[in-house]
């Protein structure tokens, strides 16, 4: 499959993501779905709400968002809603790796079996000492065993 991401969308999601740091964001991605394309034509930022709901480890400190996010199923069925209305649907999320790689971690393949389907794109937009970098994105395969990584696209502004 292949993402298509207009500038405007990676626009949206940077700014969401470096003004969140030193903490994770999250957000949806809505727009379309034709044959092997997808194409965002909104981005939905949301609040990340992680506040310690699990704690993976003793080591870890459950109250962290730096390494982390929580999507609220609210603000999930929101967003469906209104892509639904337009007549478009959620085609993906993104979340930010502050000072990490945009590669999925084992938290996010836990954390991505809860949503989307095999065509689901999970985008990753790294930053690095609070300014954008690498951006990524990802599909969960083989019943949620793996992520792939998902050729993207990057639109011009119209």
């Amino acid at each position: 499959m292949t993402l298509i991401l207009p500038a405007k969308a990676v626009a949206a999601i940077v700014a969401h993501a470096e003004a969140t740091y030193p903490d994770e964001c999250v957000g949806l991605l809505v727009g379309t779905l034709n044959g092997e394309q997808k194409t965002v034509l909104q981005v939905v930022t949301l609040e990340n709400r992680w506040s310690g709901q699990v704690q993976l480890a003793p080591t870890d400190d459950p109250t962290s968002r730096r390494d982390r996010f929580y999507l609220d199923p609210r603000d999930y069925l929101r967003a469906e809603r209104a892509a639904r209305a337009a007549g478009y649907e959620i085609i993906g999320c993104y979340h930010s790796h502050p000072d990490a790689d945009p590669i999925p971690s084992e938290r996010d393949r836990i954390g991505a079996q809860a949503i989307g389907g095999s065509g689901f794109s999970f985008v990753i937009q790294a930053i690095r000492n609070g300014v954008a970098a690498e951006l990524t994105s990802w599909l969960l395969v083989n019943e949620g065993v793996r992520f792939i990584a998902e050729d993207v696209q990057i639109a011009p502004v119209e």
